[in-house]
């Protein structure tokens, strides 16, 4: 099944923190139950399920072999020594299996040749997507616990040492005794160290043998745990050690087909303290309207509370001045639009891919509005922008979807239009899954149409975990924990085109904290101004850049706003 990204502003709309120490690895998370990378993995008793070879088809020498590999999927095999190819050599290559070299009587097994798609390098293998390999292929499994390396432990989950070329019954391989990096690096030679330099491999990420075989041939570790067999890592043709596979699963599983995971936390950044008084952002930020003051305008206009209006994706329309945070973005040079969030004076934070590409002058910034027919309503606010500030991290992929526009007038602070509180708490989201969020906006709404008034929802955040498994094939490619994370129902409440850039905010003590940006979700094709558009799914979460991680870079490029950090 193919699943649709969708961004949340393209489309013009008309006008685990751990403990250990820096060296520890935590366990990849595949799945539940027994956490395999593939269904049914490294089961098979003979290593030749697994293990196939990579040749050209334009050579016509007899020993056209050029590499061996280990399928990890029915799609996706890991080579492992050096490989005599490139990545623009994959329309000439072939799978051989070599479970079909040991069943020489299976001729329809021999025939099949298995084509080469793709071709990733990695800084210590390639990663190679092939089209489907048949049953005869039982993919090994990947490693997934993680880097303690105790000897009681190898006691009950044995390591094997396994080349390619070697014939014979893997059942009398000899047990081996892996060592970490600690020890590992001890017994290299200082010409292998200035290998490891080179080849800008952390010493954290290799492994040794405690009675090494000096010997050639293509090699991996193999670990037996619980009657099935993963592989943990590969030899590395410079030097007498391995390459633990462990640190480099996240960008194994992103290059490759019918495997997904969850990848890695990033490291959890300080908490930080501000220099405003009980550790604001900004002095009296993050208070809403009191009853009174909504129903009074600066210049004593008056107008009466809303009573909510249901719309699509279990909103309603929000309370007249009751995000005055939120800002209005419109890019009129392509009439596209997005959410945005005050946080000082002169400051608005918003997604990175609303600012992309775009310059300084396409943009107008409106604070204050409740209604979009009144624009020019008493107490809106309105100013072009002085810059654009775009993470320097941003990918189009996406991740550190964050930027800042530096406004031209600095913005008069009312009862109706005041900042947000930056996120003045640590970063680990586990403290804030489950806490029912507030997000805004004037994105579609019901049947995928434009609304007039600033809508609202209230959501619940998501544990990563929770997240992931409710759809890993897209999950498992855009989730990553410590840049975003997911917010939302799937029974049709979600923000949705228009409404990127826009806040999801926490009500602590009486006061309002943005710890999400909207960003981005899965697609639906539906038909929006008579054609078939990308828009918003109202069935699946969504992803939220995470404030919390960006919190320094927020602040040294916001000028009004200081930290003691």
């Amino acid at each position: 099944m193919r699943f649709g990204l969708f961004v949340l502003f393209n489309l013009a709309l008309c006008a685990a923190q751990t403990t250990q120490s820096d060296d520890y690895i935590p366990a990849p998370y595949f799945d539940e139950g027994e956490n395999l990378s593939f269904k049914n993995c490294g089961h098979e008793v003979s290593p030749y399920r697994w293990a196939v070879s990579v040749r050209n088809v334009s050579n016509t020498a007899w020993n056209n072999e050029l590499c061996s590999g280990i399928a990890i999927s029915q799609r996706t095999i890991l080579l492992t020594g050096k490989c005599g190819f490139s990545t623009l050599d994959a329309n000439d290559l072939r799978v051989s299996l070599r479970a079909c070299w040991w069943t020489p009587n299976d001729d329809e097994c021999m025939k099949r040749d298995i084509r080469v798609l793709n071709i990733t390098e990695l800084p210590f293998t390639k990663v190679v997507i092939t089209e489907k390999m048949p049953s005869e292929v039982m993919p090994i499994c990947l490693f997934n616990r993680d880097n303690v390396m105790r000897l009681e432990l190898q006691t009950e989950s044995p390591y094997f040492e396994w080349q390619h070329f070697w014939i014979g019954d893997y059942r009398h391989w000899t047990q081996k005794i892996v060592t970490g990096p600690g020890e590992c690096i001890k017994n290299l030679s200082q010409k292998e160290l200035d290998i490891l330099k080179i080849s800008q491999i952390p010493t954290k990420n290799i492994l040794c043998l405690k009675d090494p075989n000096h010997g050639l041939g293509n090699r991996i570790l193999v670990n037996q745990y619980k009657s099935r067999y993963f592989m943990r890592a590969i030899k590395f043709e410079h030097g007498n050690f391995y390459i633990d596979i462990l640190p480099h699963i996240d960008q194994i599983v992103r290059n490759a087909k019918g495997i997904y995971a969850l990848s890695m936390p990033q490291p959890t950044p300080r908490k930080i303290e501000f220099s405003a008084p009980d550790n604001l952002s900004f002095p009296d930020c993050g208070r809403k309207p009191t009853a009174e003051s909504r129903r009074k305008r600066d210049n004593d206009d008056f107008s009466e509370d809303l009573s909510p209006i249901h719309h699509v994706f279990g909103g309603s329309t929000a309370q007249e001045s009751g995000h005055p945070w939120h800002a209005y973005i419109e890019n009129e040079e392509t009439g596209t639009i997005c959410g945005g969030t005050l946080i000082s004076p002169t400051v608005v934070l918003t997604a990175a891919h609303c600012l992309y590409g775009s310059k300084a002058e396409d943009f107008i910034v409106v604070l204050g509005m409740y209604d979009k027919r009144q624009r020019t309503a008493p107490g809106v606010q309105r100013t072009k922008v002085h810059s654009l500030i775009v993470h320097p991290k941003y990918t189009e992929l996406i991740s550190a979807d964050v930027g800042l526009m530096i406004l031209k007038k600095k913005i008069r602070i009312t009862d109706h239009i005041r900042p947000i509180c930056l996120w003045n708490e640590d970063s680990n989201l586990d403290r804030v899954a489950g806490t029912i969020a507030m997000v805004v906006g004037f994105g579609l709404v019901e049947n995928y149409t434009l609304p007039d008034e600033l809508q609202e929802a209230r959501v619940p955040i998501l544990a990563h975990k929770e997240c992931y498994l409710s759809k890993r094939a897209f999950f498992g490619k855009y989730l990553r924990p410590g840049d975003n994370f997911c917010a939302g129902y799937t029974n049709g409440t979600t923000t949705c085109n228009g409404d990127a850039g826009g806040s999801l905010s926490v009500e602590k003590d009486g006061r309002w904290f943005i710890r999400g940006i909207a960003s981005f979700g899965m697609s639906k094709r539906v038909e929006f101004e008579g054609e078939e558009r990308s828009l918003c799914h109202p069935n699946q979460y969504l992803l939220y850049t995470d404030v919390a991680s960006y919190m320094n870079w927020i602040v040294d490029n916001t000028p009004d706003i200081t930290s003691k950090n």
